[in-house]
């Protein structure tokens, strides 16, 4: 918990509630039906429903995990931290998995998937009123190399503007919240700002210019990761979150509507922006291996060597998620 709390000071992140903080009083003794938890160290950019929902009603504890959440400033202490075991499971880009694995010698691997195809807008500041005024100027991503980076490239590829050709700059700022401050503050000019920060980038005014649907109809939302080598030193572990976020999303489905105060009251967000976000959870985390392949293939157009090579069966293991089995409770 201090990791969440340090992150969410640092960053100036809105406050989090304690259902966030604590999954309930079995969780917070470190104990479950008189066993001890076992901790397990999760980080991500911003939490789902499901993953909330599961600590918040202590779905994780009947697995026998601790689940701890932190919330990463940006995708390289993300990957990195899941590279040399600081963290144990990544919600991350798929496009991530590809860029790390093999990187830094270990192995990454994309095990479900979490969201359906997001919706990933471009806004920019106000005095932008087309994609032509984004010509020679600097433009705020995570990474310039990773993710969004990419689908930003090819949002502005189709409207005729070329990194290589030098029509724009990329600024390496950091995750979305990261992203909005740069933007508002004037130091970029644009950006993706996906969900739940585009309903804050209308509210202070920036323009809306498109998003990546016509040109990527197909990219894939966020996707749960690990360090191969660690997951199969504890694939008892790996396979108990899952079936505790699969419980929280079964939670979330028989509950909407408080699905929908608990998400909204946890991330700061209106009850709409809430609701959208419900709305992305998959029924089932399996993975969507086209959609995961139009990735590779976009990281592979802009020149991009995979360290683990272009095999898409390299980046994936769907070994954890048939037979999962019961639970630590015998349910």
């Amino acid at each position: 918990m201090r990791h969440l709390l340090l992150v969410v000071l640092l960053l100036g992140l809105p406050p989090l509630t304690p259902l966030l903080l604590a999954a309930g009083p079995s969780q917070q003794s470190g104990e479950s039906g008189g066993s001890k938890l076992r901790p397990i160290r999760v980080i991500v950019f911003t939490p789902d429903a499901a993953t909330v929902a599961a600590r918040a009603r202590g779905l994780f504890a009947v697995e026998g995990l601790d689940v701890e959440l932190i919330v990463t400033p940006n995708s390289t202490v993300q990957m990195r931290g899941l590279s040399d075991g600081t963290y144990d499971i990544a919600f991350t880009a798929f496009d991530n998995v590809l860029a790390w694995s093999g990187r830094e010698g270990a192995e990454i691997v994309a095990i479900a998937q979490v969201e359906s195809s997001p919706t990933l807008p471009v806004f920019a500041r106000p005095e932008v009123a087309s994609w032509e005024d984004l010509r020679g100027r600097p433009l705020a991503v995570d990474a310039v190399d990773t993710a969004f980076a990419l689908v930003l490239r090819a949002i502005l590829l189709a409207q005729g503007l070329d990194l290589e050709r030098g029509d724009y700059t990329l600024v390496p700022v950091g995750a979305t919240q990261a992203r909005f401050a740069s933007i508002t503050q004037g130091d970029t000019v644009a950006g993706i700002l996906n969900p739940p920060w585009d309903a804050r980038a209308r509210e202070a005014g920036l323009r809306y210019l498109g998003d990546q649907r016509e040109v990527l109809p197909h990219y894939p939302g966020t996707v749960i990761a690990v360090n191969r080598t660690w997951a199969r030193a504890n694939s008892d572990l790996v396979r108990g979150f899952l079936r505790g976020w699969r419980a929280g999303r079964q939670w979330v489905a028989d509950h909407p509507d408080e699905a929908q105060r608990l998400l909204a009251a946890e991330l700061n967000v209106s009850p709409e922006v809430a609701a959208d976000r419900l709305h992305q959870l998959l029924v089932r985390p399996e993975l969507d291996l086209a959609g995961l392949q139009s990735v590779l293939d976009l990281r592979l157009q802009f020149g991009y060597q995979l360290p683990m090579g272009p095999e898409l069966a390299r980046y994936v293991d769907r070994s954890y998620l048939p037979g999962l089995g019961s639970s630590a409770a015998g349910g």
